[in-house]
């Protein structure tokens, strides 16, 4: 799983409510589907911060460049970075370095959408083709 702590030990700048020992369960700049306790990442032509709230988002990378919108409640974290899509790469890599399936039941779903209609979904589960068989 993907905490909050590391998230923020990646982006320190923040604003929002500080949520240590949260998990999220999915990270993705889609707001095509539900985001139930997930980590927004708005970048491409379709930034929609309100949406992904809406879709159960509980925090979001934000482009430092941005105005922060007005809606956006104090319990909803922001972490403020200088290019959104960079960070997006370094917070993959980032989790594929430090967490295994072994170690986890439930692994943080990275998905990323780059074509209007087409979903790529890259569920981050290392060691799947180890060999090792369940016990």
């Amino acid at each position: 799983m993907l905490f909050y702590d590391d998230v923020k030990k990646l982006f320190p700048e923040t604003s929002g409510i500080l949520l240590p020992g949260f998990t999220f369960l999915v990270v993705s700049n889609s707001t095509s589907m539900g985001m139930e306790k997930g980590l927004y990442v708005p970048f491409g032509d379709e930034i929609d911060l309100f949406e992904s709230i809406e879709k159960g988002a509980i925090a979001s990378l934000w482009p430092k460049n941005k105005e922060v919108p007005s809606f956006v409640p104090n319990h909803f974290p922001l972490f403020i970075v200088e290019d959104v899509y960079k960070a997006y790469i370094d917070l993959l890599q980032n989790y594929k370095q430090n967490y295994n399936q072994e170690k986890w039941e439930i692994m943080t779903k990275f998905i990323f959408n780059n074509e209007p209609e087409q979903n790529h979904t890259m569920d981050v589960l290392l060691n799947e083709s180890n060999g090792k068989g369940g016990e």
